[in-house]
């Protein structure tokens, strides 16, 4: 009876740790697919927004006024360093890191972490640049 005891025990025990080695892959692709879902968005709305930027620069012939109130950052430098920055971050060597690569889940979250950082950052840069275009045309009328 001990014996079987013992069996049933060691059974479960395997059961579990294979069900919940099951699980954690599980969520660790459906992280991985979350990160790469992020990534892609993130880079097609960086690109977007520096274009846009490129757009609204020229058309008010603005490059070298200062892209913020409390900055020596010219709009010719913001839009420099946003391509920069796209290019590294949103590189194919970037994407497929978050492919291929083995991660922890403490890794996977700050890497979910950080692109929603980002995503928040290029839709307040967003917004910020079509609040300052929509006051320009408001300019460009009266």
């Amino acid at each position: 009876m001990d014996f079987m005891l013992m069996a049933t025990t060691a059974f479960l025990m395997v059961a579990l740790y294979y069900a919940s080695n099951s699980f954690e892959d599980a969520h660790m692709r459906s992280s991985r697919k979350r990160a790469l879902i992020l990534f892609r968005e993130n880079r097609e709305n960086s690109l977007k927004l520096y274009t846009e930027l490129e757009v609204y620069v020229s058309k008010n012939d603005i490059w070298s006024y200062n892209a913020f109130e409390d900055t020596d950052i010219t709009f010719a430098e913001l839009i420099e360093t946003l391509k920069e920055k796209h290019d590294i971050e949103y590189s194919d060597k970037a994407e497929t890191e978050i492919e291929k690569t083995k991660f922890t889940r403490t890794q996977i979250e700050d890497c979910l972490e950080r692109l929603d950082y980002e995503q928040e950052f290029i839709s307040s840069l967003e917004s910020n640049i079509q609040f300052r275009n929509i006051n320009f045309e408001k300019q460009d009328i009266a």
